[in-house]
């Protein structure tokens, strides 16, 4: 049967005080797993290396990870050599993961660099990648950065944005039939800046297509700072950072003679005070990390507080619910050092958009020097831990004290607070990680993880390999009209236990990005009641659905 629908927007925060009185419908669904489209996705065991065996103490599930890097198929060279040295060719690479050819399983696209053409590694649907470049038209090399898999065009298909640092060109790429096509010209986005770091889309004026954010570290102060580009809806975008008041906004003075510099690194868009329209998290370099409200007329109002956003070298970001109480909070990795740099920050949503400086209570100051980084229920237990990459050879003596700096996996503890664990769990490695990639490779139920480096070891893959008796559901939309992948929507899932919320995102961890779906740990439940706010503000809603699958919900 159809889906049904309400009209009446769902405050998801408020359901479980009045579910009384909120008429819950079953709708018609889709339930595929992995390449084959099996309603339970089985697990598989790709060939291994043996780490050492893992913990997490005590008498809990055991949390363990396994490199697999050597049997995955993926492989590249990366490197960026302009003859200067420069800190973007520090900062650019990354990839993106997104099931471009709509069989089930997630792909990764990887950038290229001098030396090596980007990469598009298709999944065989057991967590294994088969190298497609050239066939699908994306070989090409070119020193690229922070790419985005996205439908710009509405055509059910996802499409690819790829960003370019030292005045590399920059691409639209739309797929066809799985070909890629450079449309970058026809598209009007004229970039003027030497440098783009990351990239994302969402709807921003709620007019049902998907439109671009940039950032550009290192970029002098302009009128037009070319965060975002406005889709048209016919396959072009127009410029909008002027008008939409992100250009007055992002930039602020850098030091006592007044210089002006964009030192924005990643932008993501949510709904941090549950009104309908996304609002723009900018984390940024040099004590410049922004909060901008959407005004809901297609203009933003910055309302950051100094007081409270304080990350002094804000890189790599994550946007999630890590404390269950329906709203998004914000997650910026920043540098560690002694005397003056305190690290990381975690700020804790109030429900309206106003964040506070939870860092030292929760425990996730001591990151070393980070970059990009997931939120992620990676042991299924409901409770979002948090993962990022690390590294920096600057050449700055001060700086020496991160080369060699090892990953951070910050495993919830379920009373807000986290206890840091990667030797613990198997994530041993060290190197110069700048992009991640959180997903379920295998469509085993758990949450695997893939790291882009910019040094000679390019790609390390840590398979999930965890041993507990608890649930998950994941969640796939397919929306309507232009907005083909439901960018925006929020999923509640609500147990016996907890209520979770996730918001589907085309969203950017730092030259990164995760798959458009959202992932939930239902700990002991078999089952659990979920409602979709879709981003037009109609829901959907059903009971009882069974857990320990993929679920695809279609908007009808």
């Amino acid at each position: 049967m159809s889906i049904n629908r309400s009209s009446v927007p769902l405050a998801l925060g408020l359901v479980a005080s009045h579910r009384s009185a909120l008429v819950i419908l079953f709708v018609a669904l889709t339930a595929c797993g992995g390449g084959g489209g099996s309603s339970a996705p089985q697990p598989v065991s790709p060939p291994t290396t043996n780490p050492p065996e893992t913990d997490t103490g005590g008498d809990g599930p055991i949390i363990r990870f396994r490199d697999v890097t050597a049997d995955s198929g993926l492989s590249r060279r990366w490197e960026i050599v302009t003859g200067a040295s420069s800190f973007i060719n520090e900062f650019a690479g990354g990839l993106a993961a997104a099931d471009y050819d709509d069989d089930g399983d997630i792909d990764l696209f990887a950038t290229g660099g001098n030396f090596d053409p980007n990469h598009l590694y298709e999944n065989q649907g057991d967590g294994t990648f088969i190298e497609l470049g050239r066939d699908v038209g994306i070989d090409f090399t070119h020193l690229g950065s922070g790419p985005n898999f996205s439908d710009f065009d509405g055509d059910g298909d996802l499409d690819l944005f790829v960003g370019g640092v030292e005045r590399s060109s920059y691409y639209l790429l739309e797929n066809r039939d799985g070909q890629f096509f450079n449309v970058t010209s026809a598209s009007g986005i004229e970039l003027t800046v030497d440098d783009t770091v990351s990239s994302t889309f969402s709807d921003y004026d709620n007019d049902g297509d998907l439109d671009l954010f940039l950032s550009h570290w290192g970029a002098s102060r302009r009128v037009d700072t070319e965060t975002l580009w406005r889709n048209n809806g016919d396959g072009s975008f127009a410029s909008a950072s002027i008008e939409s008041g992100i250009s007055d906004g992002l930039i602020e003075p850098m030091d006592s003679t007044g210089q002006e510099m964009d030192r924005t690194f990643t932008p993501n868009l949510s709904d941090i005070d549950n009104d309908g329209d996304v609002d723009l998290l900018m984390a940024a370099d040099f004590d410049t990390s922004q909060v901008m409200i959407n005004n809901g007329d297609g203009t933003f109002v910055k309302t950051t507080d100094r007081n409270t956003i304080v990350d002094q070298h804000g890189m790599g970001s994550a946007v999630g619910d890590y404390d269950n109480d329906g709203d998004m909070d914000w997650f910026v990795t920043s540098i560690i050092q002694q005397p003056d740099l305190f690290g990381n920050r975690l700020y804790r949503n109030d429900g309206s958009g106003v964040f506070e400086d939870v860092t030292d209570e929760a425990g996730v100051a001591d990151g070393g020097w980070g970059w990009a980084a997931c939120f992620a229920d990676f042991d299924n237990d409901g409770q979002l831990d948090l993962f990022h990459v690390n590294g920096w050879r600057g050449g700055d003596v001060d700086h020496d004290a991160a080369v060699g700096d090892q990953v951070r996996f910050f495993h919830a503890q379920g009373d807000r607070t986290f206890e840091e664990k990667a030797t613990l769990v198997g994530l041993t490695h060290i190197g110069q990680g700048r992009g991640v990639a959180c997903f379920d490779a295998e469509r085993d139920g758990d949450i695997d993880i893939v790291i882009a480096n910019n040094d000679e070891e390019q790609f390390v893959y840590y398979r999930n390999d965890s041993t507990n008796t608890n649930h998950y559901l994941a969640v796939r939309l397919v929306g309507n009209g232009q907005n083909t992948r439901g960018i925006g929507a929020w999923v509640m899932a609500e147990t016996a236990e907890v209520t979770q919320v996730r918001e589907v995102k085309a969203g950017n961890n730092y030259v990164s990005q995760n798959p458009a779906e959202v992932h939930f740990g239902l700990g002991e439940a078999t089952s659990v009641d979920l409602t979709v706010r879709w981003p037009d503000g109609t829901e959907t809603g059903l009971l009882g659905v069974g857990a320990d699958q993929l679920l695809t919900i279609r908007y009808e």
